[in-house]
């Protein structure tokens, strides 16, 4: 941030730049993870929560390694050492993506229980 800009400003810029990513990147790799994921048959909960959980955090890592490759990194991507560091982003955004899917799932669950 600079004094130029104040935070509204920031907030108000970031869903351009974010938007692409997840539409054109995240959602795609969400239905693919999903997918798999519901293949599976998964004799406890908790190990389906475990399954999911990382294989979002990959979906995430990976995601942004494609958006860098996008971007045109090329061969350079295993050379900047800002790479990691974003790429936690993805994994980061990723884990609140899928946090958010199983409240929601969890929620509708006890709702359809209820009636």
């Amino acid at each position: 941030m600079s004094e130029t800009y104040d935070f509204g400003f920031y907030i108000a810029v970031y869903p351009i730049y974010a938007a692409p990513l997840i539409f054109l990147i995240g959602l795609p790799l969400s239905i693919v993870v999903d997918f798999l994921v519901n293949k599976i048959r998964f004799t406890k909960h908790v190990l389906y929560l475990i399954v999911k959980l990382l294989s979002y955090a990959c979906a995430g890592f990976v995601g942004m390694y494609i958006f860098y490759l996008v971007m045109g990194a090329g061969e350079d991507i295993l050379r900047y050492r800002e790479t990691i560091i974003l790429t936690l982003f993805g994994v980061f955004a990723a884990m609140i993506f899928v946090l958010v899917d199983l409240a929601l799932e969890a929620l509708f669950k006890a709702r359809k229980k209820q009636l």
